[in-house]
């Protein structure tokens, strides 16, 4: 199954997008810009729905800034707000 890369393409039109399938069936999604890549294995159900679809874009976010040396504060990533929303 190949994934659609429409929705990284429009959130990251600055870079070039390309995935390549892997033998389990997952995607290795790779984002270049200025000689920095950024890599990571997509599952193939990991774009079924719109809040998975979210939380790769916020991934991608976070690893492009730990790539260019910015590390991203708590309250930034998804995963951390989810978190603090259930537990108060």
């Amino acid at each position: 199954m190949t994934i659609s890369l429409q929705p990284i393409i429009s959130a990251f039109p600055d870079y070039t997008v390309t995935a390549t399938q892997r033998p389990d069936g997952s995607q290795l999604l790779s984002l270049e810009k200025d000689g920095v890549q950024v890599t990571r294995v997509i599952p193939s159900p990991q774009l079924s729905a719109p809040v998975r679809v979210e939380w790769l874009l916020s991934a991608i976010r976070r690893d492009i800034a730990q790539a260019g040396g910015v590390v991203a504060e708590i309250a930034a990533m998804q995963s951390q707000r989810q978190a603090v929303a259930q537990h108060p």
